[in-house]
């Protein structure tokens, strides 16, 4: 307002030094100390004045009578910004504040992506719209690597020589997707200044401030319970076992361990390689056989190279939160260990159709796979450097899904549902053939246990006796004789 009603005086006096004869403006004069404008004939100042920098001034404009023009002080350039007298700039902006917000309350904006008219509370007593709350569950969850390890899960169960039952399969991924999700909740209640500071994670929910601490810890709390009571009552105890174990190992021993040791690589490998032995579990019934091992080693050695290739980029950022990563303390260290457990894989894909866990093609199809795995790990070796810790990063992703694909296609032991059923059907149907042969051997030697066991010289021979022979007629008479004897004294004849 002060820049506009200073460049309008501006204006106004340079209509005024052009000497035309037009009626008085009385919006382009002078704001004096008194604070009333006062009407002027547009000739009372004369241009060339105005070039010579006079201070010619136009007089008042009494009335309707002449002009009287007079001689008063004034600079030559004029100010952009004049303040005008009697206003309050405080009141001014309160007034405009006032009535925006009056605007606001009639109107609202609504947010992009927010149906909801009402605005988004991030508390644990007002929670926000639904659609809003279960995207924060899901980023506080950490959804693409809760995935992951659910991924990995299933694929435990599929490899297991056992029956697929789909309920037993849903149970068993529902559960694991509730405890993978609590313990990253609990990661990033403990780890929210510290992800503060990372570009990578200063957009999570705690930081922004989206959902609180509390409210974090609530929703950790109810999926641990939901999913751990999910996997015990309805797969088995062994998988509800592992699930609480990396559960603890993520939140109690991973987490706080990322501060003060790089063997925290070491434990997160475990903690990544827990989940196929549970999918293993849920399909056995918890019988964790060689091939339940050697997937677990393939997800352990798997996590180097791929870990150890994102920190590498990141390196500030980790070492700016505090963390204690080999890239940052052990560079060479690093390297070493990726290129170490890519051969590491290798080693463990032809173990495989050794143990009778896969078949030969397992071993062959999965050579140029690792094989080439392996050279980006030397070339990472070699180089330490961006562009090679990233093509190891991005190759690792598509490494393994891979990996978990031709295992599945090489399994040895495929069995369905209905070839488990068959195959109780048989088993029951020959322990009922055992049970009766059993119950008719003693009903047999109940029958017999009064008679005089007799040898039929007949029945020796092979052939039947002829009626009338000499041989039947011996042979009733034996019988005959066996009827008569006494019960009491048995013997063999």
């Amino acid at each position: 307002m002060h820049k506009f009603l200073a460049n309008g005086r501006l204006w106004g006096e340079l209509v005024r030094n052009t000497g035309s004869n037009r009626p008085p403006f009385a919006f382009c004069t002078r704001l004096h100390g008194n604070g009333k404008p006062s009407a002027v004939h547009l000739s009372s100042i004369n241009i060339r004045n105005l070039h010579r920098g006079s201070n010619d001034e136009s007089s008042q404009y009494n009335g309707g009578g002449s002009p009287k023009v007079g001689t008063l002080p004034r600079p030559v350039a004029v100010p952009l910004a004049v303040p005008l007298p009697g206003v309050d700039a405080k009141a001014l902006v309160g007034e405009i504040s006032k009535s925006v917000g009056s605007i606001a309350k009639i109107n609202p904006v609504p947010l992009i992506g927010d149906e909801s008219k009402e605005p988004v509370v991030a508390s644990v007593t007002s929670l926000p719209g639904f659609k809003r709350l279960i995207h924060h569950y899901l980023m506080l969850s950490k959804i693409r690597l809760t995935s992951l390890v659910v991924l990995t899960t299933m694929a435990g169960y599929a490899m297991a020589p056992g029956s697929f039952e789909l309920g037993t399969f849903l149970l068993c991924s529902v559960g694991t997707t509730l405890v993978s999700g609590a313990a990253n909740s609990v990661n990033q209640v403990i780890e929210t200044s510290f992800d503060a500071q990372m570009a990578r994670t200063r957009n999570r929910v705690l930081v922004k401030g989206y959902l609180s601490r509390l409210h974090a810890v609530g929703f950790a709390l109810g999926a641990s319970t939901v999913g751990c009571s999910m996997l015990y009552f309805g797969v088995n105890e062994m998988t509800a076992l592992l699930g609480a174990a990396n559960l603890i190992l993520y939140t109690s021993i991973y987490t706080p361990m990322k501060r003060y040791s790089i063997l925290n690589t070491w434990v997160g490998s475990v903690v990544g390689a827990i989940p196929p032995l549970m999918g293993w579990a849920a399909c056995t019934g918890g019988d964790l056989g060689a091939g339940a091992w050697i997937l677990a080693g393939l997800l352990y050695c798997w996590q180097f190279p791929h870990f150890n290739a994102l920190s590498w980029n990141i390196r500030p950022e980790y070492l700016k939160a505090g963390y204690k990563m080999m890239a940052n303390s052990h560079p060479a260290l690093c390297t070493r260990v990726s290129l170490r457990h890519t051969g590491f894989i290798a080693g463990l894909s032809f173990l495989a159709p050794v143990l009778d866990v896969t078949n030969v093609w397992f071993a062959l199809e999965t050579l140029p796979l690792n094989a080439y795995f392996a050279y980006l790990a030397w070339d990472f070796h070699q180089k330490a450097d961006s562009k090679s810790s990233r093509k190891l990063f991005r190759f690792s992703l598509l490494h393994l899904p891979l990996l978990m694909g031709l295992y599945l296609l090489n399994k040895k032991n495929w069995l369905f549902g209905e070839d488990k059923s068959e195959q109780i059907e048989l088993t029951s149907a020959g322990a009922n053939a055992s049970i009766s042969e059993v119950f008719v051997s003693g009903r047999e030697a109940k029958e017999n246990e009064g008679q005089y066991l007799v040898p039929n010289i007949v029945a020796e021979i092979g052939a039947s006796p002829a009626p009338g022979s000499i041989k039947a007629i011996e042979d009733s008479l034996l019988s005959n004789v066996a009827t008569v004897l006494p019960t009491a004294g048995k013997q063999k004849l």
